[in-house]
């Protein structure tokens, strides 16, 4: 991630570049998972037009959402082989290909939001970035504030032992652990099948972020909103190296400023936006809960620590912890 620090240096206040086109339109596809109403998406598509009239139109970026071109696996294995050349999600890029660093996206090893982008954004986020470079070719352009996941039920869940029984939706085995020992019974399945998933019961609940929540509309076959806040999650933009090596200095210039006003966007959005989101959701009757988090913490923690020292890089927590002061 070597253009982070230059990246992120210019978050705020950027000014828009502008001048001649140089060469012929540069055409390029990014792909997301992502609905179209999720803020990373909205992102994007700002992104998106900055781009195209900052370099007027010589940047030229084809934007598809909500999984039309795969799940995120597929779509790694196209940014990979230069199909796609960019594609953004929570950290998948750990889960699926760097499995030694999936404990970044683990319950509760962040003290708060600033402490996880320090990470991401830091040695710890190059180091994962350079990773990918060598493995896959691959590297990360940019890391945006995703949210606390929070969790969504038919019921109430105020301490571990209301989730006794119930089915979770999870998203990697570290999580399925962890809601395992809660006493819940977590299962996998791609976030575009979720919401028929829990309109019929398959399952009972379900942890996001709350722009996630609400941009999918769990909110509409669920109850409960349980304010856990067990993951701090981050938006990982990923791209392929060979594309961006491929661009002139002039164009990298306008490529980095331009995302880097989005992701400011991005995570101002997601800052001022999430209580409005809750207030939204309670005025549809959904019940917003907050829970013993210490509880949830105490069970997760050793799991947390069992996990990272069987399957993540020897270090990894200790270098976690670290960031945050």
């Amino acid at each position: 991630m070597k253009q982070t620090t230059k990246l992120l240096a210019g978050l705020f206040g950027l000014v828009t570049l502008a001048g001649p086109a140089l060469a012929e339109p540069v055409n390029f596809t990014f792909a997301t998972t992502n609905g179209p109403n999720d803020f990373s998406s909205q992102a994007v598509v700002r992104w998106q037009q900055a781009m195209k009239e900052a370099s007027n139109g010589e940047l030229n970026m084809d934007f598809v959402s909500g999984g039309a071109l795969g799940g995120d696996q597929q779509l790694l294995q196209q940014l990979a082989t230069n199909e796609i050349q960019l594609h953004v999600a929570g950290p998948v890029v750990v889960h699926r290909l760097l499995k030694d660093y999936q404990c970044m996206e683990a319950e509760f090893v962040y003290e708060n939001e600033d402490h996880g982008y320090r990470v991401w954004t830091g040695d710890l986020g190059n180091e994962v970035s350079d990773k990918l470079e060598e493995q896959y070719g691959i590297t990360i352009v940019g890391v945006g504030l995703r949210g606390a996941r929070e969790l969504t039920a038919m019921k109430p869940i105020r301490e571990p032992s209301d989730l006794e029984g119930v089915k979770v939706r999870v998203t990697n085995p570290l999580r399925s652990e962890v809601f395992a020992a809660y006493g819940a019974l977590p299962g996998p399945l791609p976030v575009s099948e979720l919401y028929g998933a829990l309109r019929q019961g398959v399952f009972e609940a379900q942890e996001n972020p709350i722009p996630t929540i609400w941009g999918n509309k769990f909110y509409e076959v669920q109850k409960t909103v349980n304010l856990t806040g067990h993951v701090i999650s981050y938006y990982v933009i990923s791209a392929n190296k060979e594309f961006v090596d491929s661009l002139s200095d002039q164009q990298r210039e306008i490529f980095d400023k331009t995302l880097a006003d989005s992701i400011a966007w991005l995570n101002d959005k997601v800052r001022n936006d999430t209580d409005a989101l809750l207030e939204k959701m309670k005025a549809e009757g959904v019940e917003i809960v907050e829970p013993d988090v210490p509880a949830f913490r105490k069970i997760a923690m050793p799991i947390v620590q069992k996990f990272a020292a069987e399957n993540c890089r020897p270090g990894l927590l200790d270098d976690i912890a670290k960031a945050a002061q």
